[in-house]
């Protein structure tokens, strides 16, 4: 993958964060947590809670990591972000 200025990290985990309203899965920022996030379960809806002072770059590796196991075969992705969720 070649490397990205923060600027270009930013535009990239925006359009990292349509997979999951492809997945059906909700996105929340928070402070209160100490970990970086995960993917879990509220109230029987699937949420990737984040925390919000991550940047950019550590939050598109938390999505990718959270979404490893999801089937996204069927999905069309862009091939720059396809290549991305395949480094796993």
């Amino acid at each position: 993958m070649r490397r990205r200025r923060k600027k270009d990290w930013d535009l990239f985990f925006e359009e990292l964060k349509e997979i999951l309203v492809k997945l059906e899965i909700d996105y929340r920022e928070t402070s209160r947590i100490k970990s970086k996030g995960a993917l879990c379960s509220v109230r029987g809806k699937r949420v990737l809670i984040v925390n919000r002072r991550l940047d950019s770059e550590d939050k598109a590796d938390l999505l990718r990591r959270e979404t490893a196991g999801e089937d996204m075969e069927a999905l069309y992705l862009k091939p720059e972000i396809r290549e991305y969720l395949e480094e796993r």
